[in-house]
């Protein structure tokens, strides 16, 4: 329990849906009154029970807190992928949470399934009895997918009762989808062999079936009767209205919830549970066409039409994310542009440039998220700041979401097939005209941070690539390439035209001697040492470069000591050779010039003095040799 609420963690596919959406909204209902809270674990998608359809939208899951959670809902026929569903049980169950099953069937759970073989039974026999057919189609869907092969065999049994005998011309396969539906019924008219009915195993092919049949002048129903199964809200937009069977999301919830209060008050009673689907005769095998009421035709126009306007600026959203320059401006983007009771959290490696996340070597995994989390975006503030999340918790302030007499929906953000991050949802409601809105924000802000991400990283490596063009490998001072690209940039900006400008050329002393008595690796180092105190007596905006092997040149803008810089050159030297303990000793000479910058400021002719006063300091250093130290 959480604040003296049972929690209640419904795993889920598209809240968005319909179907989804009002059996939420049902189940919310019910278990409130109750004193239960609904939280929503949901994938945009489902995965279509292939396993290599497994994504990283599952990640959602891995959010479920099972010290606070009372049991667990698994909608198994939306999320359809068993792999998935079994790993939210095997955890419901490694923390002793009782697990309910919807539309699926699990060991040591409750599951409550929709009798779907007697519902298409009903169908069938209703076409059979109520409208004498004698030549009936099934159009079945995914060969060898097992709902569509029990239909099969109901429909080859029922018929059969009637004294039909089955043959193969009886059976097409629509594979439970649009297209293939249609190519299925225009086989049937290119036969000839024009049934009585087209009896389908869901609504998507029926509408279909039915939109071609009448493009060809086959009416329905009077001389073809076409019916689907599962009640979804399209077959009411259909023209002939499509007759179907309805899985109905209140039966369905209302039996989930008296599983959950029995679990609590008795145990867990496991075992199967069946809920009948309702038969909805209409017009399209003839019966008295079924009313649509005016909140069915709402929940349509709010799933179908009325965020075309949100899409448009989700998408805009997602552009400028992905340009923006940094987190906090990214974060800025949603402010600006998003959304009420919403807040988005991401992994901390949102933060990091240089881990390119979407490589399999990322390290970062697939099916859970990152232990430390910032957050990105809350609604319910007015921070643009960027927070990290204290350690185990899923959102800034749980206790006030399940203070809301409404689910609370957390949905993952993946770009890649990576989990970024994930939104959770607290709308004030189950309606529609909410969630309709999961899959748009969801989508876009996954594209639109998965898009800073790599074009961030991007950027990163530019950058490096641009370090190595520019920079000598060995000391880190600019190469020449890097130097003149530098000094252009200044000519052009002209900021510190008019001001003083000092080239300092420094050359390491004795490099052949320690070269020849203690190695090149050495010899390496005391030109590296030389870079380093050059590189660190100057000030930030100077220009230093390795300009030849042991020879170094920094160009330094704006009123600055020369004698200041030679001396700190000077006392780094100094201070290494005291604590370097290498039997030699690292010294520079070093030359100065200063002039006035401008656009005709001559770098080689400045250079060429200073390297003239460094020449003479060589050759009074010149007893100070390596080999006599």
């Amino acid at each position: 329990m959480f604040c003296g609420k049972r929690i209640i963690a419904l795993c889920t596919s598209r809240v968005y849906d319909d179907q989804v959406n009002e059996f939420i909204d049902a189940l919310n209902g019910y278990i409130v009154q109750k004193g239960y809270r609904l939280f929503v674990y949901s994938i945009n998608n489902d995965m279509y029970w292939e396993e290599q359809n497994i994504n990283a939208g599952t990640a959602v899951y891995s959010l479920i807190d099972y010290d606070i959670t009372d049991a667990v809902v698994i909608m198994d026929e939306k999320i359809k992928s068993r792999t998935v569903s079994d790993n939210i049980a095997e955890a419901a169950h490694s923390h002793g949470v009782p697990v309910i099953v919807v539309d699926g069937k699990m060991e040591n759970a409750v599951n409550i399934c929709f009798d779907y073989e007697k519902g298409f039974e009903n169908i069938v026999r209703h076409v059979m009895d109520m409208h004498h057919v004698r030549k009936p189609h099934f159009m079945a869907g995914l060969k060898d997918n097992p709902f569509s092969d029990k239909r099969i065999y109901i429909f080859k049994r029922v018929i059969a009762e009637y004294g039909i005998d089955f043959n193969d011309n009886m059976l097409s396969y629509g594979d439970f989808w649009a297209k293939p539906a249609a190519e299925a019924a225009r086989r049937i008219i290119e036969s000839g062999d024009i049934p009585d009915a087209v009896i389908c195993a869901n609504d998507i092919m029926a509408i279909n079936v039915c939109g071609v049949f009448m493009e060809n002048g086959i009416k329905v129903p009077e001389q073809v009767i076409v019916t689907g199964f599962d009640g979804i809200a399209e077959i009411n937009l259909s023209s002939p209205k499509i007759s179907s069977v309805k899985c109905g999301s209140v039966p369905m919830a209302k039996a989930v919830s008296d599983a959950l209060t029995e679990c609590f008050e008795n145990g867990a009673v496991n075992g199967l549970r069946p809920v009948i689907p309702t038969l909805i005769p209409n017009a399209s095998c003839g019966c008295h066409e079924t009313e649509v009421t005016s909140a069915d035709l709402g929940r349509m126009n709010s799933g179908l039409y009325r965020y075309q306007d949100d899409m448009r600026l989700m998408f805009n959203v997602a552009e400028l994310i992905h340009m923006s320059d940094s987190p906090e401006k990214a974060a800025a983007c949603m402010h600006n542009y998003l959304m009420d009771c919403v807040c988005c959290i991401v992994n901390k490696s949102f933060l990091c440039r240089e881990k390119d996340y979407f490589s399999d070597e990322s390290g970062i995994s697939k099916q859970r998220f990152e232990d430390e989390r910032i957050l990105l975006y809350d609604s319910y503030t007015d921070s643009y700041d960027i927070e990290f999340l204290e350690k185990g918790k899923i959102v800034p302030d749980l206790r006030r979401l399940a203070e809301i007499p409404y689910p609370v929906n957390f949905c993952a953000l993946t770009y890649f097939d990576f989990p970024i991050g994930y939104i959770c949802f607290s709308y004030q409601g189950c309606d529609m005209t909410d969630y309709a809105k999961v899959f748009q924000i969801t989508t876009s802000l996954g594209i639109g941070l998965g898009g800073f991400l790599t074009r961030h990283h991007q950027q990163y490596l530019n950058e490096k690539v641009e370090e190595v063009y520019k920079n000598d490998y060995l000391t880190g001072l600019l190469n020449r390439n890097g130097f003149f690209a530098g000094l252009n940039r200044y000519l052009v900006e002209k900021a510190f035209y008019g001001q003083p400008v000092s080239v300092i050329s420094a050359d390491l002393d004795g490099l052949k001697s320690i070269n020849d008595n203690f190695g090149h690796d050495a010899g390496d180092l005391a030109i590296s040492t030389v870079a380093k105190a050059l590189k660190n007596s100057c000030p930030e905006n100077s220009l230093c470069v390795r300009s030849g092997g042991d020879e170094m040149t920094a160009l330094v803008f704006g009123e600055n000591s020369t004698e200041k810089i030679i001396s700190g050159i000077t006392d780094r030297l100094e201070k290494f050779n005291e604590n370097s303990c290498l039997g030699y000793k690292v010294r520079a000479s070093i030359g100065c010039f200063t002039g006035i910058f401008d656009g005709n400021f001559n770098f080689e002719a400045a250079s060429k003095i200073a390297d003239e006063e460094m020449y003479r300091n060589k050759q009074v250093n010149k007893d100070h040799i390596p080999s006599e130290q």
